[in-house]
């Protein structure tokens, strides 16, 4: 690709990324209002033409404390522990505006 080519390149994902954070953003504010809807109705989940949305309380999760449990026993954290591979991650930003 040319440096011209590379530069559209950018542009047109700099602007898909402004695109998808504004339809992210709208979303959200949907997302409020039918929570809002089932608040007001006092349901906790409703159904509506094809439609089912909920807002219901998880059941909580038990974690594991691992770094608790790797400072009471380091000789057994240490040994089953492993390192994860590495992998690459593609970085987009402005280095000026």
């Amino acid at each position: 690709m040319t440096n011209k080519e590379l530069i559209e390149k950018c542009k047109k994902y700099q602007k898909l990324n402004d695109e998808i954070a504004k339809k992210e953003l709208e979303k959200k504010q949907i997302q409020a209002e039918l929570k809002k809807e089932l608040e007001r109705k006092k349901v906790d989940e409703m159904e509506i033409d094809i439609y089912r949305f909920s807002n219901k309380v998880t059941k909580a999760k038990t974690l594991f404390d691992k770094d608790a449990f790797a400072e009471k026993h380091p000789k057994l954290f240490k040994q089953f522990t492993k390192e994860g591979a590495a992998s690459p991650r593609f970085l987009f930003g402005l280095i000026k505006s």
